[in-house]
């Protein structure tokens, strides 16, 4: 074991993960600007300093063994500290007070965080603020690694509370919306069948929104609409331009971009079971300053848009 912490360097993480990621030698050698036999050799290098195979040559390319696996669950928790020491060690170079990443689900990406980033930067102008989006799938696996402070997503139910702190920041439900030129836009009373006639962008094949959603249409006697799946706020509101897609969103983003004369919220219930956004971080990290400051933050943008719906 000894011998292994002498011998297994940084690099030799990076070659790992690069190979597990990328699944094709080549492909891994031309990002890590290496040939593939001197990618090759680097791997034998590494598996005899680790005492097994780590990768497999299948017909469908380089697929990890158990003992690769294990090394890259561990490899990704180390180099995703290490960025974040490097940001941290930057930052401090710089003249800031650290650094802040916050990884969010695609369909907050737009408000409510860009307008806690814009409070938090106001507030904490030494602070080096990064900001990852995505799906929670993928965003997970960097709070799991490291590479994110904090996460801003849907608490969903098979989240383990063992592992992850969570602060609930909005409970809102899903709706249904369309452009102001929609010739639904505008009727005081809409049915699912009125909707039904339309093509819908809402959640991806298999997930529990799309599921819960055929499942209604199909208890109510409707036939499901033609569907894209998709998880982009923009991709959505580029989609509603023909006036004939409907696009669903969390309520409250919704609210805010229908004020802003982006769209319209349908009269329409959709009576989706619903997941709460919230901060997560885990339990293993403690939460640093700066994620309290920027959860307080978002947390009151959102209240002030319950505010304001409730005033409007």
């Amino acid at each position: 074991m000894h011998a292994f912490r002498a011998k297994l360097r940084f690099r030799h993480l990076e070659i790992v993960r690069m190979v597990a990621d990328r699944g094709n030698l080549s492909k891994a050698a031309a990002e890590l600007h290496i040939t593939p036999s001197g990618l090759s050799r680097a791997i034998a290098e590494i598996e005899e300093i680790v005492g097994g195979a780590l990768f497999e040559r299948t017909p469908k390319g380089m697929v990890c063994t158990p003992l690769g696996h294990a090394l890259c669950r561990h490899t990704g928790l180390l180099l995703g500290e290490m960025e974040k020491t490097e940001a941290d060690l930057r930052a401090v170079l710089h003249g800031d007070l650290g650094n802040l990443s916050v990884g969010c689900f695609s369909l907050f990406s737009g408000w409510p965080l860009a307008d806690a980033v814009r409070a938090f930067c106001r507030k904490h102008p030494r602070v080096d603020v990064s900001v990852h989006i995505g799906t929670h799938e993928k965003l997970i696996g960097e709070l799991d690694s490291g590479a994110l402070d904090v996460l801003i997503s849907r608490f969903p139910v098979s989240l383990d509370v063992r592992i992850y702190r969570t602060v609930v920041l909005s409970r809102d439900p899903v709706v249904l919306t369309a452009a102001t030129n929609h010739p639904l836009t505008g009727r005081a009373a809409l049915t699912l069948a009125d909707c039904a006639r339309f093509p819908w962008v809402t959640a991806l094949q298999g997930s529990r929104i799309r599921s819960e959603i055929t499942q209604g249409l199909v208890g109510a006697g409707l036939s499901p609409p033609q569907t894209v799946g998709a998880l982009s706020l923009e991709f959505g509101l580029e989609m509603l331009d023909d006036a004939r897609h409907l696009l669903t969103l969390p309520g409250s983003v919704a609210a805010v971009l229908a004020r802003r004369g982006r769209l319209c919220v349908l009269p329409v219930e959709l009576r989706l079971s619903q997941s709460p956004l919230a901060a997560i971080w885990r339990r293993d990290r403690s939460s640093s300053r700066q994620v309290r400051a920027f959860s307080a933050l978002l947390a009151k943008v959102l209240a002030a848009e319950g505010a304001a719906i409730t005033t409007g």
